[in-house]
């Protein structure tokens, strides 16, 4: 396929500016080494792409691959994720793996319906109260802190090198405590030490800092002493 510039691309990730559903994608993009691009749309570009029928499910992020069109951000993890060699080849080690980027992905379900409160107060109180001790979040990061304490490799799947479950703990993670959502701030972040410990294993990869040390300032939680307090 061939962007305007007419230059060849192997593969295309359509989305929005901001990291949301692409992000890990991207990254493993990145890391794979394959030529890529990064086409991204406002939301009149998404509504002629719907128009199109170019979404298979009429929601973005898509990926345009020498097959065909691929959505759904999880399958786009997959597949770049094996593009950049981040799947395990043993099934066991593979199915570990994707038990946590299911794990991960279930966060949403906690955290998605505060989106509907309509009161900014309200909509603050209900995301923090998700935090406190004991809160879905709560558990949920601490429940990550702990498989990462037990890893023997500094991998979340104790896997030899990084795989999916890193990118999508990493991205998923960190983007939370990004400032974007209002009522969730970086300072909640200091109840989770180990959870910092893994964004400096991760944020340090010469391959992830490489790619981060290109982009905006919208991505600043994924450089490295992003959350450092001194």
């Amino acid at each position: 396929m061939k962007g305007r510039d007419g230059v060849f691309f192997m593969h295309e990730i359509v989305y929005f500016a901001s990291p949301g559903l692409a992000e890990s994608a991207r990254l493993c993009l990145e890391l794979s080494g394959v030529e890529w691009k990064n086409t991204v749309v406002d939301w009149d570009g998404y509504s002629e792409l719907k128009a199109s029928g170019i979404l298979p499910y009429g929601y973005l992020p898509i990926i345009k691959t020498p097959s065909g069109v691929i959505a759904e951000s999880n399958a786009l993890l997959r597949y770049t994720g094996a593009l950049a060699g981040l799947e395990p080849d043993d099934l066991h080690v593979r199915a570990k793996v994707d038990e946590l980027v299911d794990v991960i992905n279930g966060w949403r379900d906690h955290f998605m319906p505060t989106f509907g409160i309509e009161d900014l107060d309200e909509k603050i109180a209900a995301r923090q109260a998700l935090f406190v001790e004991g809160g879905s979040m709560d558990v949920a990061l601490k429940l990550i802190s702990s498989v990462y304490a037990e890893s023997k490799t500094g991998w979340l799947a104790n896997t030899a090198s990084m795989s999916i479950a890193d990118v999508k703990a990493f991205v998923d993670t960190f983007m939370l405590f990004s400032g974007q959502f209002d009522g969730v701030t970086k300072d909640l972040l200091d109840q989770y030490p180990l959870l910092l410990q893994f964004h400096d294993w991760m944020a340090n990869d010469e391959r992830v800092k490489a790619y981060f040390a290109k982009t905006d300032d919208m991505r600043w939680v994924f450089k490295p002493e992003a959350f450092n307090t001194i």
